[in-house]
This record gives structure tokens, sequence and C-alpha cells, in this order.
């Protein structure tokens, strides 16, 4: 079965969701949609229970550092094998205490995703079943683009 395009599954999250959907790119190489970072869980259990969409794969979550705006970008990407289609939602949360509502009852893989970006980000995921520290035993610096920067020098091997 053919899939739906990105114009028809953005105008279904935009008519559903009126208040939380920001933005629809279309002209990125991947499109996506913005929503607010509150919405994130009801508009995956939304994209996981249309049986016009049945998006019933979640593909990794990613975060995304973005220092000079003080956010820190999580990004979605979804994939429905009965129909054949894929969406890209993004939602934003601030560097410092940002949190998303957990999507790890809907899609079980959300379950690791969320940890490891809990523990190199630091974005608390409101609801997820057990956020412990995957990837690291002790309170480290977030992995965000704060590090100082040195100046390169090459040294000549003889």
């Amino acid at each position: 079965m053919d899939g739906l395009s990105f114009d028809d599954i953005a105008a279904r999250l935009k008519d559903e969701f009126t208040y939380a959907v920001l933005d629809v790119n279309a002209g990125e190489k991947i499109p996506f949609v913005r929503v607010e970072a509150d919405a994130v869980a009801r508009v995956a259990r939304f994209l996981s229970r249309e049986d016009e969409l049945a998006f019933d794969f979640l593909m990794y979550i990613a975060g995304v550092d973005y220092p000079a705006e003080d956010k820190i970008t999580l990004v979605y990407h979804y994939f429905s094998y009965r129909h054949e289609h894929e969406l890209m939602v993004k939602a934003d949360v601030p560097r410092e205490g940002g949190v998303a509502r957990s999507v790890a009852h809907i899609y079980a893989a959300a379950d690791w995703l969320e940890r490891e970006i809990y523990d190199l980000f630091g974005v608390a995921f409101d609801g997820h079943p057990n956020l412990i520290r995957l990837l690291t035993q002790v309170v480290t610096p977030r992995l965000t683009k704060v590090l100082p920067l040195y100046p390169f020098t090459h040294t000549k091997l003889s």
C-alpha cells in the first residue's frame, strides 16, 4: 500500500494538534514537523494509533545542541511498515532543565534512546519508566557544545 505524502501527514497533524504544531517545513532534505515539547507523547500516540498513519516504528530519537539559541532539539524519526511512509518530528527544550514527555509507553525502542539523551544532554523525559544513566556511571559534563576551543597546531613528524 502506498503511503501518504508528507503534506498529507502534516495536514493531519495540523488538524488534530492546531495548538501544538509550531512549524511545517517541507523544504528540507528530510521534511519535518516541529511541535511543542509537551505535546510529543500525544503526537506519538496519534501517529501510532491512526490507521491511515500507522507509524509502528520509532527509528531513532536524537538530541541536537544549539548553544547560540539556548536550546536542544529532540528529533523523532518515525516509519510505517504498513504504509511505507516516514515522518520526522522535532521539539525544542531549553538547554538547562529541558523536559519532554516520554514516548517509551508507546514505542519500546524509546526506553534506551531517551535514557541516552538524558545521560548525554541532560534532557529529562517525564513519565519514563526507568530514567537512569545508561552510558555514564557518574554525573559528568553534558555533551553540549560548551567545550573550550583551543587553537590547532600542526607538528611535522620527521
